[in-house]
Formats: C-alpha cells, structure tokens, sequence
C-alpha cells in the first residue's frame, strides 16, 4: 500500500514553490493536491488528512506563516476529493464539496482582507465607491458586498472545476511505483538561533494579537521596536526574508491604496499600511528565528499532545519521514528534466507534471527519524515573551 510519505514529500515541494511564486499559485500547488488525494484515496481521510497537516506543517516550517492560504484550500479539499474518487463519486459532487469548502475559506480571507487590511467595511466600500465614480458609476456599500460576493463565487467554481479535473486526471493515470529503504535524516543542526523555538511561537502569537487589535501608532512603534531588537538579538536564518519583504510591501501598499481611495485620510491610511507590514514582518521573523528545525519540532510535539485527534497520528508519523529539506532542489531538476522537450500546450504540459507527480512520490524513499532537537527554556525566553506582551501597555495607556 501507498506511503503517505511520498505524496506528502511532493505536496510540500509544490505547496512551497506555490506559496514562493508571485502569482499563480493556485495552479502551482495542484500537483501537491493531486498527491494528498492520492493517500485519501488508497488509505481512507484519516490518513489523507494526516498527510495533509503534516504537509502544511513542513512547510511552515520551511517558509513561515507568509502566504499560507495560497495553497491551504487544496490541502482541506484534496483529502476529500480523493476519498471521494476512491468511492467513484460523480465528479458533479466532487466540485461541489470542493466549491463548499473553497467558498468557506474564501469567505473567510475577503474578510479578513475588508476588516484588517483594509480598514473595515466602510473603507473598503468606500474604496469601490470612488473608483467607481471614475467610471460614472453609482455604488454603493450593498452593491460592493455583492460584487465582491459575485467574485468570490465566480472564482470558486472555475477554481474547483480546475481542481476536479486535474486530481481525477492524475488519479486515473496513477502507476504504483515504489522504492523500499529508507535514507539517513537532515542534519537539524544547520541553523541554532538564540530563543527556545517555544518561546519563538509565543512571542510571534503575542504579536499577531496586538496587532489586530489596534493600529494606533504607540502600539505600532512599540511593536515594531521590539521586533528589530528580537530580530537583531535571535541569529537568525534570513533565508526567507526577501520573500517576506515582497509580501509585506504588497499588502502595505494595498491596505495604504484603499484607504487613500476611501477618503480615509492619509494618517489613518499610514496607519494601516504599516500594520499590513508589521503582520508579515512578524510571520517572517517566526520564521527566521526559529529556523526550520526548531519550527517543525514545535509542530512535532503540537502534534504529540493532539494525539486523540483523528487523523493527527498519522500526520505525527509522516512528519517524521518526509525529511524535505535539502531535497526541495533534486525535486525541482526532477521536474525541469521531465519538462524538457514536452509541447508547449495544456494537455502534454499537465500529464508530463502528473507523471512527475507520480514518479516522485514513488521513488521518494522516507528519512530515518531524526534526533529530536533539544529544547530548554531560559531566561532569556522568558524575556522575550514578556517583552512581546509589552507593547500591550500601550492599549491601556
């Protein structure tokens, strides 16, 4: 029977790249989503769901929080569309319990989007509203919530008719192959920075809180100091900071767009902006002071006291076996090489990546389990979760 570390491993190479491209990520995180529907499809959702968390965990661990939902809808649905297609379920239904969960998740992130990026309802309306005017049209705030609903619809329901097509493809033309063995485990001694990895995710938590709380600009600049001086004082692996600095550009300039555009003022709109920016700058910096290592034993033991969870023993085991990092390079020559020479043209480009898919997964042969990383609170951890709470004054004062 399949192991669900293989399709796992192949999820993460593709739900990074997704998460690292500018855009088109959705189309980039497929193959991943084609390989946790494989398990779900031979092993049931228990194991699919397992492979699906601890897909999401590596790369985490791998990238930081920055973009996680550019592939997050396909790691909730693809589990489902595979046991779904284990059951030759109608592909009808299949778009429709994947349009349900990709309009849930959707839903959620436009309104995260409208409420703190953009400023609240009024802003974003009045954004609209303006640009609207541009064009000699009247809209008003129902009017935006509808568009904005229309939109939202219509990009679920190409998006899931893309999804289901592409997985039953895949899974049709799926070939067991299976390499035995196993190979020696990633050195986790590549990056050691200052803080416990504990108190790395306490603080980052801490930080996400106050700044959703309010953009006031004494809290701001609270948090913004104290995360230059964690940042200088944690050793960290800077690896993904350029992607982080991309990110955080875009939503600062967005958040500062729609507030200029709804007449918000430019105090206010500076105001957001920076807030958009110091919520990237946060995630970056969990992930850049933690390291890889120290973020996926924190997932290791999260999962260790979770065990009672269906699905997440499952996700403890292949976590263990994927050992991604150091390979994610080998995977991406693996696919270059098998594109080579393939037409330009949709159908022979997609069955070239699937067969890809497929092969990868197969010769994949699972790591050893790693050493586990020591983990000891100090003194020093216990003043960096303070000195994350302590820009909570400033909503006091």
């Amino acid at each position: 029977m399949i192991s669900a570390a293989g399709p796992a491993y192949v999820a993460t190479v593709s739900f990074v790249a997704s998460r690292a491209v500018p855009f088109g990520g959705f189309f980039v995180a497929l193959p991943g989503g084609v390989a946790l529907a494989r398990v779900a499809q031979l092993r049931g959702l228990r194991h699919g769901f397992g492979a699906s968390l601890a897909t999401l965990i590596e790369t985490v661990a791998l990238m930081g929080p920055a973009r996680f939902g550019v592939p997050f809808t396909q790691a909730l649905s693809a589990p489902v569309l595979g046991r779904m297609e284990g059951r030759s379920a109608a592909p009808a239904w299949q778009v429709l319990a994947c349009l349900a969960i990709r309009l849930f998740q959707n839903g959620l992130g436009a309104l995260f989007f409208i409420f703190v990026i953009a400023g609240g309802l009024d802003a974003y309306a009045g954004s609209a509203g303006n640009v609207a005017d541009l064009v000699g049209l009247e809209l008003g705030e129902a009017d935006t919530l509808l568009l904005t609903l229309v939109g939202i619809l219509a990009w679920s329901v190409f998006a899931s008719t893309v999804q289901v097509t592409v997985y039953r493809r895949g899974l049709k033309g799926w070939h067991a192959e299976e390499r035995s063995g196993t190979e020696e485990p990633e050195d986790l001694s590549a990056h050691r920075g200052r803080f416990d990895p504990r108190a790395v995710a306490v603080a980052a938590a801490i930080g996400f809180v106050l700044l959703l709380a309010s953009t006031e600009w004494a809290l701001l600049a609270s948090v913004a100091t104290v995360l230059a001086i964690a940042w200088a004082l944690s050793k960290p692996d800077n690896s993904t900071v350029p992607t982080g600095l991309a990110l955080a550009a875009i939503l600062a300039l967005g958040a500062l767009t729609f507030a200029l555009v709804g007449g918000l003022g430019i105090e206010v709109a500076l105001r957001r902006a920076l807030r958009a920016a110091l919520l990237v700058s946060v995630a970056t910096w969990l992930r850049a002071a933690a390291g890889a290592s120290g973020l996926r034993e924190v997932g290791r033991r999260g999962l260790a006291r979770a065990r009672v969870v269906p699905g997440v023993p499952e996700a403890a085991r292949t976590l263990d076996e994927i050992g991604s990092e150091g390979r994610l390079l080998a995977a991406g020559r693996s696919l270059v090489d098998r594109l080579a020479g393939v037409p330009r043209r949709p159908a022979p480009f997609l069955d070239a990546v699937l067969t890809w898919v497929n092969r990868e997964s197969g010769g994949f042969r699972p790591a050893r389990p790693a050493p586990v990383a020591g983990m000891r609170l100090r003194a020093a951890d216990v003043v960096l979760v303070l000195a994350a709470a302590a820009p909570a004054a400033a909503l006091l004062l």
